[in-house]
């Protein structure tokens, strides 16, 4: 959408108006730079046309989040960079905090809505573990905020520059995810090697960073008097460096395991030509089976119980809760023999209607 305006409004305020009149040939190049903006103007025009509202909101969250971070990560390394010299690694590491305090908090609080994404159905990621891994960051947060203490070490400035470093990979595939309609196969390759390899430095840099913040924030006086000593120290000291030394290996293998998916997918031959019996052809245009089997479900179910039937055509997060639908099935075919009979035909006849043949 803004590419081809942005140059051009580079070009003008570089002096590229002035420059017009120099010749024919610079009249030709800011023409086309002109046609360049258009066009761009005319992609982002189309492009939003053809997204829904939940694509449109998921890229504009996502956008914010990403230009958020990437103003922490540079505030970051220019404090680094400037202060390095006279301050120290570690004293210089100490003050990014400061530099970038504003932007940090507004930036990870909007995290929170991941949650509710989640949640709600408007992205497949669980709930519980998103829930969890922002709860760690906002635990991390509110040490920083209100411990100087925990501010002024060199383990917060490692903090915030590994969740920035993340972070700003991580919300820009997520645009492109959504804009070339498939992370695995279409997104940028950078983009997509930084966000399935920077985990296994930043991962660790970060925990130890969180953790060197956790510590401060126990027995810092400040933190104690507004949350309450046993509070800090039981939670801060002792809670969460306990979750964090059982769940951290997860998230890290967690992340291997997703890694390795993802480059499988992403260098896998395409399939041979479809022969014999066919998973029919989703709105995406492949042959997925999730949709398949929610239709032949609902179909089976409503033969018995139309209400179970119109909570499957409204599922979201269909991954994580089709186990419940089919206790539902379950449930309703143990009734009778001949709800069990019912169940089977309408199901049958669903999937019969459903799949397809190709002949050799």
């Amino acid at each position: 959408l803004a590419c081809g305006s942005c140059l051009v409004a580079l070009e003008f305020l570089r002096g590229g108006v002035s420059q017009l009149s120099s010749g024919l040939v610079q009249h030709y190049y800011h023409k086309e730079l002109l046609v360049l903006g258009i066009n761009g103007f005319y992609f982002g025009e189309t492009l939003m046309a053809s997204l829904g509202i939940k694509e449109v909101y998921l890229i504009l969250y996502n956008s914010l989040c990403c230009i958020g971070w990437a103003v922490v990560l540079a505030g970051g390394i220019k404090t680094l960079a400037l202060g390095v010299e006279e301050d120290g690694l570690g004293g210089s590491l100490s003050n990014i905090y400061a530099a970038v305090s504003d932007i940090l908090i507004y930036s990870q609080t909007a995290a929170l809505m991941e949650i509710l994404h989640s949640a709600i159905g408007l992205v497949r990621s669980p709930v519980v573990v998103t829930a969890m891994q922002v709860g760690s960051r906002v635990a991390a947060l509110l040490a920083i905020v209100y411990a100087p203490s925990a501010q002024e070490q060199f383990g917060a400035g490692v903090m915030i520059l590994s969740w920035a470093s993340v972070e700003v990979p991580r919300y820009a595939f997520y645009v492109a995810a959504i804009v070339t309609g498939d992370a695995t196969k279409k997104t940028p390759f950078p983009l997509f090697w930084l966000r399935y390899s920077l985990f296994a430095v930043l991962y660790p840099t970060g925990i130890m960073g969180e953790l060197s913040v956790f510590f401060a924030a126990a027995s810092d006086a400040a933190f104690g008097e507004i949350f309450g000593e046993a509070f800090a120290k039981i939670v801060y000291a002792y809670l969460l460096p306990f979750i964090y030394f059982f769940g951290s290996p997860f998230m890290i293998m967690n992340m291997i395991g997703n890694r390795k998916s993802a480059f499988k997918k992403r260098f896998a031959k395409p399939p041979p030509p479809p022969r014999g019996l066919v998973w029919p052809v989703d709105e995406k245009g492949t042959r997925g089976s999730t949709g398949t089997n929610k239709a032949i479900l609902e179909a089976a179910v409503r033969a018995v119980n139309p209400q179970l039937a119109d909570k499957i055509s409204r599922a979201k997060g269909w991954r994580f809760n089709y186990v419940n639908y089919l206790k539902g099935l379950v449930e309703e075919q143990c009734k009778s023999p001949q709800a069990a009979l019912k169940v089977a035909e309408a199901g049958l006849e669903k999937a019969y209607e459903l799949f397809g043949y190709v002949s050799e």
